[in-house]
């Protein structure tokens, strides 16, 4: 079944009415069952028995919930999976329902890719004007930076779906999803245009100076994990400009991971060479 939370500031608005004479008890408790019902917004159900502080998602707690059951719930209601020692790639992916995006967001660690949770790739592309064609390498690019995804899939009526990789700079055709299985096909799909190139991501300078790298805990990186600087990279393509191959730029740096921050955000910290900006490529040392 699945679980709804309610937050803190609902449950002080409800029992204000209440203590205030607005409603009725009856009427509050309608109120609490709709917000712990299917239309609270994806919420989990509250837990009244247990103390507030013990329901978090604080790190204490996350790693609990880890050890008994291989992921940890972390910042944003997303589950961290156990990656096993492998780094996943972030897939940004638009025009799946809610129920496809949980199935694929569920499935995506066992093919090596984390999937950016839908609230935080809208937010991501709503701020990214190049992002109003969301199937444009345009926007893939932009998201490459901040959210950090390696490709953009866009799904146009669970029957197509086009690819935009930002690693390679490489759009490709629209590909016809000939499967009842959505989320099999899109990863087989992912995993298929992701082959060509290695684990790449871009740094990018935020407004208090520092390095960051929109990618952390969920995508399996630890601190003191070294990335090469490259230059941008060249791909390779047969003579019907069909994608083929891809061959990193000259190395010119190295950054090394110096904090992480929830499950998605590292700073970086200069080692040797060059600092990087968002136009270079980071590919993880040997």
């Amino acid at each position: 079944m699945q679980k709804h939370r309610i937050t803190p500031w609902l449950v002080a608005s409800a029992a204000g009415l209440l203590l205030g004479g607005c409603v009725s008890p009856e009427q509050a408790r309608e109120q609490v069952a709709v917000v712990d019902s299917s239309a609270g917004l994806d919420r989990e159900e509250s837990n009244w028995e247990r103390p507030f502080w013990e329901q978090g998602g604080g790190e204490s707690a996350s790693r609990d919930a880890g050890n008994a059951n291989g992921s940890a719930p972390a910042s944003g209601g997303e589950v961290v999976a156990n990656t096993g020692g492998r780094i996943l790639t972030n897939l940004a992916v638009t025009g799946l329902s809610s129920r496809q995006s949980r199935a694929l967001a569920q499935a995506a660690p066992d093919h090596g890719f984390r999937v950016v949770p839908r609230a935080d790739l809208s937010e991501a592309m709503a701020r990214s004007p190049e992002c109003d064609d969301a199937s444009s390498l345009a926007c893939a690019r932009a998201l490459a930076v901040y959210a950090g995804t390696r490709m953009v899939i866009t799904v146009e009526g669970d029957s197509e779906a086009v690819v935009a990789d930002s690693s390679v700079g490489a759009i490709y055709p629209s590909v016809s999803l000939d499967t009842d299985d959505t989320t099999q096909a899109l990863l087989d799909l992912a995993r298929d245009k992701a082959a060509i190139a290695p684990w790449t991501l871009r740094a990018f300078r935020a407004d208090d100076g520092r390095l960051y790298l929109s990618a952390g805990r969920a995508n399996g990186l630890e601190q003191g994990m070294e990335l090469t600087v490259h230059e941008p990279g060249t791909l390779v393509r047969a003579p019907n400009g069909q994608p083929i191959n891809w061959r990193a730029g000259e190395a010119v740096g190295r950054v090394r991971v110096a904090e992480l921050f929830g499950n998605s955000l590292a700073a970086l910290n200069p080692v040797t060479g060059q600092r990087p900006t968002s136009e270079h490529d980071l590919i993880l040392a040997e």
